[in-house]
């Protein structure tokens, strides 16, 4: 069978031994992200992956696992459309739903590469670590910074407060926050490969 050049054996010895001495690479997923789906399509069934690699002209069976990104039960009156996660087992099949987008209960959406953003808690609001793991006592609200859960807080733009960079103006979750930024900036110089557009390859067409 034919493997991909990231997930041999060889080379993820030698990205381990490039990245460090404690570094394991271990063969995963790719997964993308495809807008403005409609929320008629039944993403959790085999069936349907099956439809859309047929209709996106993408090997069967590269499509291995979809979810939305916002549950369901979360939506707005009436919402039609939604993002989701498509998660593919080779990454050339990857680059290929992102070159060309994907065809998804008869809508062609377009898909972009899936970069998750460094680990916050919903608790202490802190990064490094997830609300399970959290060694807090107290709820630290994302919007005001006090101490209570974000989703009892009632305050208004007014008063967002940050409580990761401890700054009057935005919540913990705002996309410009300059602590997010600088983090994403520090992950993408230990991974050379985060922020590219496609999943880096032998292909010279993933490397911009």
């Amino acid at each position: 069978e034919e493997m991909q050049w990231m997930e041999t054996g060889d080379t993820l010895k030698k990205f381990s031994k490039d990245w460090g001495l404690n570094a394991v690479a271990q063969p995963s997923h790719h997964e993308v992200i495809a807008e403005f789906v409609p929320v008629t399509a039944n993403i959790d069934s085999q069936w349907t992956w099956d439809t859309i690699t047929e209709a996106s002209k993408l090997p069967r069976n590269s499509i291995v696992a979809a979810r939305w990104i916002r549950k369901p039960e979360q939506r707005k009156p009436g919402q039609k459309v939604a993002h989701a996660v498509f998660a593919f087992a080779d990454m050339r099949h990857a680059n290929a739903a992102i070159r060309q987008g994907m065809v998804i209960d008869h809508k062609l959406v377009s898909v972009r590469r899936e970069e998750k953003d460094p680990q916050r808690c919903m608790k202490c609001q802190q990064y490094g670590h997830i609300a399970r793991e959290c060694k807090s006592t107290t709820d630290i609200c994302g919007r005001c910074d006090r101490a209570h859960p974000t989703q009892t807080c009632s305050a208004g733009p007014e008063n967002f407060y940050c409580a990761v960079c401890k700054v009057k103006g935005h919540v913990a979750a705002d996309r410009a926050c300059p602590t997010l930024l600088r983090r994403i900036r520090e992950r993408q110089q230990r991974d050379p490969t985060k922020g590219f557009r496609y999943f880096v390859t032998e292909d010279e067409s993933t490397w911009d």
